[in-house]
């Protein structure tokens, strides 16, 4: 009886799990990587002039860092966000990072060729495999939610969800 009580009581109190502000901030915290990486990604690629490799060179290298930089923080907050007071939201969480992941791989390697070839041509050929990949490419949609699962209920509470696709009503 007193174990009764006592679980009685303890569920009354509430649980981060249990707690829909707790929710709501995890999907935010998510849906703001989500929304950072779409960014990212949205970001053109540099224009090359031939004419001038050092230049190219420069701007790919800024460009490569600075987009497998924003996939690497996505890849990082979604991987942090373990144990997840939503239903579902840990393998959420493990989709989207999954997902940044495989876009971001490819030009990490692209930026580490680029690194070790200092000849003039390989910012022409880091750039001519990268855009296809960035431009033809349909945006990973990395929130692979049903529309009535939780997740998806508490997102759609959450200010930071507001312009994730997946998750408008």
């Amino acid at each position: 009886m007193v174990g009764l009580v006592l679980a009685a009581a303890v569920g009354c109190t509430g649980t981060t799990g249990d707690d829909p502000a707790a929710k709501i901030a995890w999907s935010g915290e998510l849906c703001a990587a989500v929304t950072s990486a779409s960014a990212v990604l949205a970001t053109p690629p540099p224009v090359a002039d031939p004419a001038d490799p050092a230049a190219v060179r420069s701007a790919v290298e800024t460009y490569l860092t600075s987009v497998t930089r924003g996939l690497t923080e996505a890849v990082d907050t979604a991987t942090r966000l373990r144990s997840s007071p939503v239903t579902g939201g840990d393998a959420v969480a493990a989709g989207a990072a999954s997902a940044y992941d495989a876009v971001r791989a490819p030009l990490d390697a692209a930026l580490i060729t680029l690194r070790g070839d200092p000849s003039a041509g390989a910012a022409l050929t880091a750039l001519a495999e990268v855009v296809p990949r960035i431009t033809s490419a349909v945006p990973p949609e990395p929130l692979r939610v049903e529309p009535d699962s939780e997740f998806t209920r508490w997102a759609q509470q959450a200010p930071q969800c507001a312009d994730v696709p997946a998750l408008r009503r």
